[in-house]
């Protein structure tokens, strides 16, 4: 029981850290945008959002919130567990089937257990650096293996975005936003 209890107040903690980047990023978004007319073309961010329908925006915000998940696990050195991968396929199900992306949504949730996969690895070389034996090479491996992940996952996080943006009814010319 106490592993259930454990369990759910790393994700209490991670919910206080995405509370806490939303705010920073809204803040940021906001001084950023504050010198720009919205009304002119020339502001492609915000454009990103306009007229999207609520089913974009909910495949939209599950896809970041499982990125920033995904982040918060493997910078915390915690390990995968059933919530955790429960957690993740939900989100990914749950983008999926919004945008009723099915031909793809098969090979998201393949590359959703290759990201919890890269989570646990992170894990068994954190705990064996602390626990086991502390080498330089290790060390050295770790902070390679963590800057991949973190780069593989915004890859698949700007891949996924991607598809919801070109679903946008209202994008002139989606060849030329495709990846």
């Amino acid at each position: 029981m106490d592993k259930y209890v454990d369990i759910f107040s790393e994700l209490m903690l991670f919910l206080v850290v995405a509370v806490i980047f939303l705010i920073v990023l809204s803040i940021v978004m906001m001084l950023f945008l504050k010198n720009f007319k919205v009304d002119e073309k020339k502001i492609k961010l915000y454009g990103l959002f306009l007229n999207m329908d609520n089913k974009s925006l909910i495949a939209f915000s599950a896809l970041s919130i499982n990125y920033l998940f995904l982040v918060w696990c493997m910078a915390s050195f915690n390990d995968i567990n059933v919530i955790y991968v429960f957690f993740t396929y939900l989100l990914v199900f749950i983008s999926d089937v919004v945008r009723k992306n099915f031909p793809k949504g098969f090979i998201n949730m393949i590359l959703c257990g290759v990201n919890c996969l890269f989570i646990h690895i992170v894990y068994i070389i954190h705990s064996y650096l602390v626990e086991q034996y502390q080498n330089p090479i290790l060390i050295v491996v770790l902070v390679l293996s963590l800057i991949f992940i973190f780069m593989y996952y915004t890859y698949n996080l700007f891949r996924s975005l991607n598809d919801v943006v070109l679903q946008n009814k209202y994008l002139m010319d989606r060849k030329k936003y495709k990846v």
